[in-house]
């Protein structure tokens, strides 16, 4: 999977690039440590030019990576419609300040794809999407009740 060892075991490493991975598909933006960053943007940079093809080849390996089938359906159904003009080059690593606790160089992955807001009226099939929708309902508002207090008069 990746020539960085990142002080864990074989099995233990890879389940950790997998949940960062899955996390940044789901999530598009991610903060981990630069060492997990750098160890992982090139295995996304190749899942998503993979699912670009969307053959079934190309998402057998995305479900074999990936945790979430939510994530897959979202790789294959949702991004090809956002890649823009791109054709390589998806994943931003940006440095952040270090962690307060151990003082880990941090950095933030970030997809660098088109918004859902500026998708052309194309609606999302997957469920992550239907969750952004109903996840910020318009909040009703509460009649307002005013205090009655008692004047000594």
């Amino acid at each position: 999977m990746t020539d960085r060892k990142l002080g864990r075991k074989k099995e233990h490493r890879e389940r950790t690039l997998r949940n960062l991975a899955t996390s940044l598909v789901l999530y598009e933006k991610v903060r981990t440590t630069e060492a997990k960053a750098k160890a992982i943007s090139p295995l996304v940079e190749r899942l998503l030019s993979r699912s670009f093809s969307n053959t079934l080849a190309a998402r057998r390996d995305a479900k074999s990576l990936l945790f979430d089938d939510n994530a897959v359906a979202k790789l294959f159904e949702d991004f090809p419609s956002r890649q823009g003009t791109r054709t390589s080059g998806f994943v931003r690593i940006t440095k952040l300040p270090a962690r307060n606790g151990d003082n880990a160089p941090m950095a933030e992955l970030e997809l660098l794809l088109t918004p859902l807001e500026q998708v052309i009226e194309k609606e999302s099939k997957t469920k992550v999407a239907v969750r952004r929708k109903n996840a910020a309902p318009e909040a009703e508002e509460a009649p307002e009740v005013e205090a009655v207090t008692e004047s000594g008069e």
